[in-house]
């Protein structure tokens, strides 16, 4: 009787054993982690922010729920982190795309820079100023635009006192040193028709004028005086124009057309 006994205790020990070696093994995600708090900020694949005490925790955690896969941002506490929650944020996208009505209802818009615009109905006008969101057109009248007018621009009139001299050349023709850049820019803000073009970053006196360099190829000769009463003669008109114009002080002066020998 004892001696089966111990035969049955001997199977049963050894089934137990080979059960105990044949079940997989799980990871173990209970290690002991100390209680000191050095906090841990950790963002999840889906974008949310959580703080755990300390390393050790973030471990266990993720052991736990491995779906989660919190990843460190900073080892801190994440109130200075801005949790991204992408699923929040895929759905909170403008849709600019509403499906508007063919129907033919115009309305005047005007942009923040005082252009105005007309859209077919207000549908599209929504439409466009989601698409086009620094456009922000906004209703003037039921109405297209023919009829109205596009304000005159408000013209920053406050420049720095800085003297920074430009020259540029105005409508007429003619050169105008003004103080500074933003002087300019006022001038032609007030004078929107107006061409106007920078010559120079100095006076308009210190300004190097920009002589013509090609001229044509045609002789076509004319006589030069110089001011001592020198003649010289000059391929063409042209030449002669260039000349003068890189050389100020030593102007010549048309005599005639032709060789000065001839004369």
């Amino acid at each position: 009787m004892q001696f089966s006994t111990l035969i049955a205790l001997t199977v049963a020990t050894s089934m137990a054993v080979l059960f105990a070696t044949a079940a997989p093994t799980g990871p173990k995600c209970g290690t002991g982690c100390p209680t000191v708090y050095q906090p841990i900020c950790a963002k999840a694949v889906d974008g949310l922010n959580k703080v755990f005490v300390n390393a050790c925790e973030l471990k266990n955690f993720n052991c736990k729920h491995p779906k989660a896969n919190f990843a460190v941002v900073a080892e801190s506490d994440c109130k200075d982190f801005v949790a991204i929650d992408k699923r929040a944020a895929a759905s909170a996208s403008p849709k600019c795309d509403t499906i508007c009505p063919t129907v033919y209802q115009p309305v005047c818009a005007r942009a923040i820079d005082g252009l105005n615009k007309a859209f077919g109905n207000a549908c599209e006008l929504k439409n466009y100023n989601c698409k086009h969101p620094n456009a922000n057109f906004v209703t003037i009248a039921d109405s297209e635009c023919k009829d109205i007018p596009t304000p005159t621009p408000v013209c920053n009139k406050v420049c720095p006192l800085n003297y920074e001299p430009v020259c540029a050349k105005i409508q007429s023709g003619e050169s105008k040193t003004f103080g500074n850049a933003c002087e300019l820019n006022v001038y032609k803000c007030e004078n929107p028709t107006d061409k106007i073009e920078l010559l120079a970053s100095a006076e308009c006196a210190a300004a190097s004028p920009a002589c013509a360099i090609a001229c044509p190829a045609i002789y076509k000769p004319v006589c030069a005086k110089h001011s001592n009463g020198d003649l010289q003669t000059f391929g063409n008109k042209c030449e002669l124009s260039v000349f003068n114009c890189k050389n100020p002080a030593i102007a010549f002066s048309l005599v005639t057309e032709g060789d000065c020998d001839a004369n």
